[in-house]
């Protein structure tokens, strides 16, 4: 079986993908068909995914076409960030482009292209961002 997010394999009686931490989907054993349930499952907590903080519950993902888009518009003063949840990497983004007198504005605009190029997968949760471009 495959994640529905990322796509890699999982074991047909994980919960929750290795990989991205995504839920898993559920054998409909009427039509053999995979659906996916979101109700009533808790991440594996003896395994979790790589770098994978534990959301709040209802998170929604992000989208990475807006964040990227923010990253290379406003990148200097770190919206990108502040959208993604990381709020105290936008306040250093502030200070070193006022420091730097806009030159760490630089450090934005790379951060949004790499959100683009998909180097850059996950908000501040570890959520994967929406693929929407």
């Amino acid at each position: 079986m495959n994640c529905p997010n990322c796509g890699s394999e999982i074991a047909s009686d994980a919960k929750f993908c290795s990989v991205c931490g995504s839920p898993a989907p559920v054998q409909n054993s009427a039509a053999g068909n995979a659906a996916p349930n979101y109700q009533n499952q808790t991440p594996n907590y003896q395994n979790p995914a790589p770098n994978y903080q534990y959301a709040p519950p209802n998170a929604a993902p992000k989208s990475r076409l807006l964040a990227g888009v923010l990253g290379i518009l406003l990148g200097g003063i770190g919206v990108h960030n502040f959208y993604l949840g990381n709020t105290t990497r936008g306040v250093i983004q502030i200070i070193v482009s006022c420091v730097t007198c806009g030159v760490g504005a630089i450090w934005g605009f790379v951060e949004g292209i790499l959100i683009l190029c998909r180097q850059i997968n996950t908000d501040a949760n570890g959520i994967p961002l929406k693929d929407d471009c």
